[in-house]
């Protein structure tokens, strides 16, 4: 009798040869390269629909690339916002390197969550539920999960699920930042963990805030993050007056909450989890001056340090290992649709490089963008990418991919 492994290696062998080989975005049909004329790095931007569309990256919480380079998530909408009839409806597409095909998913409701060892992304929708499509079968009908929980449903209409969807470690339940709107008119925010196997809800609490932009850690199911986003309304200025502190970072678990102060300047936007749990960055503020940067606090022992000095920072995320910071900044007035301008900031040397240089304001000031188009740069494939926007002042976005190790070598 043949030994077990000389049965199944000419097996294994003929599936290895049927796998399609993963392509890099410099040898992909998808992409064209693309060198920034004043800092010389080359990134490659996404090619798919008419010149005048929106290619856009996924908000910058969700690793929109798998692990192995194959798959890529972007937002697609048809039309050019400075001419009559567009922008259209936002699509989620998958570009596959394999095959350099692009499907459409659908249309976005929500920043999903992408799974990126197992190739599929999960969704909500506040009528329809929650679904999943495994990006290796994208042909096929979406896997519905579970419906919007009964408990919120009961209390009215429910006008958010979630800000930018994130799972548990074992991803089998969602953290939701609901908003429910009563019949009497009233806005009440309840957050939760849905189970996504059999739709039941547990209540973790309720704010007489608005609670968004909701993430579970991701390695402790037992601790989220939310935001008061709104805390400079009347509100959160009386709790500001009163404890000293702005409240927009807030530290959620079932049954209780505390506010997570940026002790350095007393502010903090677009909040984000290291990829290993363990700490929390943020952008201390907008404005150009150099105190106002990408900011750290460790959980474990509570030192915040400054982490990323690029006056501006706007939203920003750490690579895996937290050497390296990417972030955007608008570089004058910020609206929808200002001019903007991406850095890689490397924390070992203090020294960062600009991924593209100012790039002009995609719509006027009197005439905002309607489709939220800040770069939203992001580390993906185990930091070997960074995904961001960028706008042209045509009136169309595109999606850039860019390589990490040049970046790496210009700010040794």
């Amino acid at each position: 009798m043949k030994p077990l492994s000389r049965i199944l290696l000419p097996g294994l062998l003929l599936l290895a040869a049927c796998q399609p080989r993963v392509k890099s975005p410099a040898e992909s049909s998808l992409f064209k390269p693309f060198t920034d004329p004043e800092s010389g790095v080359v990134s490659y931007v996404l090619q798919y629909g008419a010149p005048d569309d929106n290619r856009q990256s996924v908000y910058f919480t969700c690793k929109s690339m798998t692990e192995d380079g194959r798959f890529l998530l972007f937002w697609y909408t048809e039309g050019n916002e400075k001419k009559p009839g567009g922008p259209g409806p936002r699509h989620q597409m998958l570009a596959d390197l394999a095959t350099d095909q692009v499907y459409d998913l659908g249309l976005s409701t929500m920043t999903p969550f992408v799974e990126t060892k197992e190739d599929y992304v999960v969704w909500g929708d506040r009528e329809r539920g929650f679904f999943r499509v495994d990006f290796k079968d994208p042909k096929h009908e979406e896997k519905k999960l579970c419906d919007v929980p009964a408990e919120l449903k009961a209390l009215g209409e429910v006008r958010r699920l979630a800000t930018h969807l994130t799972l548990t470690s074992d991803r089998k339940r969602a953290f939701l930042d609901t908003e429910v709107r009563t019949p009497e008119g009233k806005s009440r925010y309840i957050q939760g963990m849905l189970n996504l196997q059999d739709g039941s809800w547990e209540e973790w609490g309720e704010t007489e805030w608005n609670c968004n932009h909701g993430q579970v850690n991701p390695v402790d199911d037992s601790i989220a993050m939310v935001a008061w986003e709104g805390c400079w309304d009347e509100a959160g200025q009386a709790y500001q007056k009163e404890t000293g502190w702005y409240p927009r970072m807030w530290l959620v678990r079932k049954g209780s909450k505390e506010l997570l102060p940026a002790k350095d300047i007393n502010f903090a936007s677009h909040e984000i989890w290291d990829d290993d749990g363990k700490g929390v960055s943020w952008c201390g503020h907008g404005y150009l001056t150099e105190d106002h940067c990408v900011y750290h606090a460790d959980l474990a022992t509570g030192e915040q340090q400054a982490w990323a000095k690029v006056p501006g920072a706007r939203h920003n995320t750490c690579s895996p290992d937290n050497k390296y910071v990417v972030t955007d900044q608008a570089p004058e007035t910020w609206w929808r649709g200002c001019k903007w301008r991406v850095a890689f900031y490397n924390r070992e040397t203090g020294k960062y490089v600009w991924l593209y240089s100012t790039r002009d304001a995609l719509m006027p000031q009197d005439n905002q963008s309607r489709l939220h188009p800040d770069p939203h740069p992001a580390f993906v494939m185990n930091g070997q990418y960074i995904v961001c926007t960028a706008n042209n002042a045509d009136g169309h976005m595109d999606l850039f991919v860019t390589p990490v190790a040049q970046l790496i070598e210009m700010t040794k």
